[in-house]
């Protein structure tokens, strides 16, 4: 054992560095920073940078690491990273150790005023700040609150697209309805705002129109005694909460809406509506009943039949998309919830989707069967399974000379979420140093899950 240990010792590293910021390269304290073994054993480390914005990593095994840092207020930056919303690249930390600078970029804000009819700034007015892109429902992505003057800043914003509006807001003498930046009540009619980082998108005005509120009110059932039910109503401005078999939604806009209720029994039952364009008070009764099953078939069979698979379901609503989650499959039959859903199936190894059949013509990821696809209400599923994987194969080159044993990484990563989706790793040397083509296979499990990748 002090062997093993001593050997162990002798072939550590130690990495250390500072995490600035990037416009003042003032030493950032507090900051995390996240180091993680590239191709090969071992979990991540993490530790928080001192005052001076100091970190190290002692006794780290010799090897390729990613390392990231980051901090409230600021964008997170992995070493190596030339853009925001792009991967880092991985630093070979060598037995003589390595020292490091990461520089992290504040995020952007937006900042303007909400006034009333006469431009008497709003005390405790509601701003709402929605990320923006062409043909998708709007995100919520921050708020702010004015002050007694109306001004208000949004902070801690992406880069891109925003769409900017006040809250429905009632006075002792009237009520207002959420209202865009520009005066425009619709979505469709108001006009996004571009932020950047480490500046403000300033004056973005709100004033909001006055207009009328409504109220929408109702009744799930029948649920046994004592099963909570949760009920959730989506308009294509996000999505409303509450708890038991009586709600009540106030302060609600006109636009397109619907509900839907689920409970925690076993088995669960469920229950939707599309309540179209609601433009007064309303009321709605919602009849729950047991979840109906679906059928969904995997061809051909792979080797341990559908339960070596992984189905992944995501909600699809005004509002757009959920949060992905494992689908329950047994004997080929799922559950399934009323309302839009989309799939995605996680092959086995050796295996990638090939076909897709069960969804609406021309919707889902059509020409990704990999992908999410969205399904008929009560239709059967069926994924096409292949097997093989595909190729990367190039050279590494050095002022124009072939370098030879260079170490080349092949990784997904998703640019949405800006994380590394799955890793693999291989590399041919060549002692003569002439140029040689390198291969990697980039197994065909690690590809499914991937929402449109970009390596």
């Amino acid at each position: 054992m002090l062997l093993a240990w001593a050997a162990a010792a002798l072939h550590a590293a130690t990495l250390n560095g500072t995490v600035l910021e990037n416009q003042t390269s003032k030493p950032l304290s507090g900051a995390q920073v996240v180091v993680e073994p590239v191709g090969n054993a071992g979990g991540a480390r993490s530790i928080r940078t001192g005052r001076n914005g100091a970190f190290e990593f002692p006794s780290l095994p010799a090897g390729s690491y990613t390392i990231k840092a980051s901090r409230r207020g600021f964008m997170p930056m992995e070493y190596g990273q030339k853009r925001w919303n792009s991967a880092g690249s991985a630093v070979a930390v060598p037995e003589s150790g390595l020292s490091v600078t990461l520089r992290l970029p504040r995020c952007g804000g937006i900042t303007g005023t909400i006034v009333d009819e006469n431009d008497v700034g709003w005390l405790e007015g509601d701003v709402l700040a929605y990320r923006y892109a062409e043909g998708q429902p709007p995100v919520l992505a921050g708020r702010g609150r004015s002050d007694e003057r109306g001004a208000y800043r949004i902070s801690g914003l992406e880069p891109g697209m925003y769409l900017v509006r006040s809250a429905p807001m009632k006075t002792e003498d009237a009520a207002y309805l959420p209202t865009f930046s520009k005066e425009a009540v619709k979505a469709e009619e108001s006009r996004p705002v571009e932020v950047y980082l480490e500046q403000d998108t300033t004056g973005v005005d709100v004033r909001p129109a006055e207009g009328r509120l409504f109220t929408l009110t109702g009744s799930v059932g029948p649920i046994p005694p004592n099963v909570p039910v949760t009920i959730t109503l989506v308009s294509d401005m996000g999505r409303l909460t509450s708890q038991g078999s009586l709600f009540r939604f106030t302060g609600l806009a006109p636009a397109l809406y619907e509900i839907y209720a689920e409970t925690s029994a076993d088995p669960p039952q469920v229950a939707y509506q599309n309540l179209g364009s609601l433009t007064h008070d309303s009321g709605a009764e919602l009849r729950m009943f047991p979840m109906p099953d679906r059928r969904v078939d995997v061809s051909p069979s792979p080797p341990g039949g559908t339960p070596a698979v992984q189905f992944l379901a995501r909600r699809k609503d005004l509002a757009g998309v959920g949060e992905p989650e494992a689908l329950h499959v047994v004997d080929n039959r799922t559950p399934a919830r009323p309302g839009r859903w989309e799939l995605m199936l996680v092959p086995p190894v050796g295996y990638y989707v090939s076909g897709f059949a069960g969804g609406p013509m021309g919707a889902g990821a059509a020409s990704r069967p990999e992908g999410w696809n969205e399904v008929l209400p009560n239709s059967a599923i069926r994924f096409t399974l292949s097997s093989g994987g595909g190729a990367v194969h190039g050279a590494v080159k050095s002022s124009g000379e072939p370098a030879a044993g260079a170490p080349v990484y092949l990784e997904a990563y998703d640019p949405a979420s800006r994380r590394r989706l799955e890793f693999t790793a291989s590399s041919r040397r060549s002692s003569t140093g002439r140029p040689m083509p390198r291969k990697w296979k980039w197994p065909a499990h690690r590809r499914s899950p991937l929402p449109k990748p970009a390596i």
